[in-house]
């Protein structure tokens, strides 16, 4: 199979060699601490397969999670790639880490799934050159027969769960990586599909120079051959490290002789595992740890003076690779949007159920005072009950948050891509929706005529919804699991539901919740500038007291100017909006302060996604 050249980001000499040495980690518990990962060491060279195997709790993961700077090692440990010391950064740029878990886009398909991971890591590669690529690793992955297929949703059945972890793999191997991190990359597979995906990943690392390391779970003796060196993990230390035929003469040597016809791998943990009978065990697993000690005190030294002392560099990412990454990011994400039906197709059709409701209810309210009220809480209710909707993104946001972490992990982009490329494409679609409530309801219940409060009327509710979807993924970044993200939207929209100034007046709140959260409310805005858009410059028939005499009591007093103009019979917008004790703050200012809460609301979302990584 004819690769591709790996792209000119990075200069990694022939012949390169990674070393981890001394790598130990602890973690806090309530008896003190337990060391998960204990002085382990290993080196691979370029273009060879490093198997990690143990019983459960032996610390594989861990041990990949600080080889990779997922997890900082304790001091003294060291990682190095041709002599020079890595860092996390500089291992992000070198190196892809395949998870356990297959976390895609549900309504992507097999290759736009691969394809979208190969051009946001080369951005200054030709289509054609992408293509090549895509079509190498699906096909050394065996994925030619469903290489068209969605990888599937909750409500649409996709390829089995074997493919799945197949294309992770893929879009790990697509991105060029000099070092590949791969966690149970079997998992799901049966031993001959198992068997396939090491051999491809085998053969690719071998023409591309790719230093391996993965763990792997009950490997079958095909796929255990495959790998250069094993290494079997006991309580975190290394009771094994060396090639096959070591093992064989490692288990001989202690007296515990590899079976005829019996998997190598099962007996090494076999060997290992202690969960049951521990003291059975102790003596044959202290002697392997002896034999391991006495085998790494020897190699110590030349492991050292092996190291080839060549610096890696990694070339700055120019500006217009930033923003290519944040094009197809957009791209990706309208996509996903168009396809996906939870996004923003059901959200769409309840902005629309919820306008025609709506205007049939609150169908042509006329002009009499009476129904000011009622066209007050037609203004409450696209503001605080449309905002209250934004709960239904929550799921396609989780999915998208999930893309993004295992992404940027593997150092394709940061934050700051993730969340332009997503408010690109947030805004034309939830603007729609806006655009379809409000042609259906505005003219329906006779709120003030004319184009430009109408225009209005559709930027301010906009802006409203705009927020409140940014504030539900501000809380789903916080709380990424969507039970919780659920009930705390829901509070935080019933929250600001209650101090807006609807339910009682905001001149009627303790002064606390007036001065404090009142204030922070965007519904409290949004609410304001939409019932002043509507009433200023409308004048209302006092209905509701009339008396013999044909004196008037109006709902709301009229001021000494319209009983002047119009008679004490009368009521206009602006007496209603002077009663309620609407702040005097200009279109503009409303605008201002709106925007400002956005930006407030994407800044610590993209503080959040800074420091959360997981």
């Amino acid at each position: 199979m004819a690769l591709n050249s790996p792209p000119t980001n990075w200069t990694v000499l022939k012949g390169s060699v990674a070393v981890f040495d001394n790598l130990s980690y602890d973690v806090k518990n309530k008896n003190g601490t337990t060391r998960l990962v204990d002085n382990v060491s290993v080196k691979v060279s370029q273009g060879q397969m490093l198997a990690i195997l143990g019983p459960s709790g032996a610390g594989k993961s861990t041990l990949l999670d600080i080889m990779s700077f997922r997890k900082r090692a304790m001091d003294g440990g060291s990682i190095r790639l041709n002599g020079t010391n890595m860092t996390a950064s500089t291992m992000s740029e070198v190196s892809s880490f395949v998870e356990q878990d297959d976390e895609h886009y549900g309504v992507l398909t097999v290759r736009e799934t691969i394809a979208y991971a190969a051009r946001l890591a080369n951005t200054g590669r030709t289509r054609v050159e992408t293509r090549m690529r895509v079509d190498d690793i699906i096909s050394a992955l065996g994925l030619q027969s469903c290489q068209n297929l969605k990888i599937g949703t909750p409500i649409q059945r996709g390829v089995s769960g074997g493919q799945k972890r197949r294309v992770t793999v893929g879009t790990g191997l697509v991105t060029y990586p000099r070092i590949l991190f791969l966690d149970e990359p079997t998992s799901g597979l049966d031993s001959a599909s198992a068997r396939e995906v090491i051999t491809s990943i085998r053969r690719i690392a071998q023409a591309e120079g790719i230093i391996v390391i993965a763990t792997i779970h009950s490997p079958s003796i095909d796929t255990l051959q495959l790998f250069d060196q094993i290494m079997v993990l006991a309580k975190g230390r290394t009771a094994f490290r060396g090639s096959l035929s070591n093992a064989e003469t490692r288990c001989l040597s202690i007296g515990q002789p590899m079976p005829a016809f019996h998997n190598p791998a099962d007996h090494l943990l076999d060997l290992v595992a202690t969960d049951f009978g521990e003291d059975d065990k102790m003596p044959i697993l202290q002697a392997l740890y002896n034999a391991q000690r006495e085998i790494d005190l020897a190699d110590s030294t030349s492991e050292h003076s092996a190291e080839t002392p060549n610096e890696i560099t990694i070339a700055r990412k120019p500006f217009m690779h930033n923003l290519a990454v944040v094009g197809v990011l957009s791209e990706r994400t309208v996509l996903n949007y168009a396809r996906n039906l939870l996004a923003y197709g059901v959200r769409l059709g309840m902005y629309i159920g919820m306008g025609v409701m709506i205007a049939t209810i609150w169908i042509r309210l006329g002009d009499s005072d009476g129904i000011i009220n009622d066209r007050l809480s037609v203004h409450f209710f696209s503001v605080a009950f449309l905002a209250f909707m934004s709960v239904a993104g929550i799921p396609a946001f989780l999915e998208e948050r999930s893309v993004f972490v295992r992404e940027r992990r593997n150092g394709l982009y940061g934050p700051t891509a993730f969340i332009l490329s997503n408010t690109i494409v947030l805004l034309p679609f939830l603007f729609a929706c806006t655009l379809f409530y409000s042609l259906i309801i505005y003219w329906a219940i006779g709120l003030h005529p004319g184009a430009t409060n109408f225009f209005r009327f559709l930027a301010f509710l906009f802006l409203a919804l705009l927020v409140a979807e940014v504030q539900v993924q501000l809380i789903a970044g916080l709380v990424p699991i969507f039970i919780a993200a659920l009930a705390l939207t829901a509070f935080m929209n019933g929250f600001w539901m209650c101090v807006q100034g609807y339910f009682i007046r905001a001149r009627s709140l303790p002064r606390f919740w007036f001065y404090s959260f009142h204030f922070m409310d965007f519904q409290t805005f949004a609410f304001e500038i939409l019932a002043k858009n509507d009433l200023f410059g409308e004048v209302f028939k006092c209905n509701t007291g009339v008396f013999p005499d044909g004196s008037c009591q109006c709902a709301y007093p009229p001021s000494a100017a319209t009983i002047a103009q119009y008679g004490e019979c009368k009521v206009t917008g602006q007496d209603v909006l002077h009663y309620l004790e609407f702040a005097g703050i200009p279109v503009g200012g409303y605008t201002g302060i709106l925007v400002g809460i956005f930006v407030i609301y994407r800044t610590l979302l993209w503080v959040v996604l800074k420091i959360r990584r997981s």
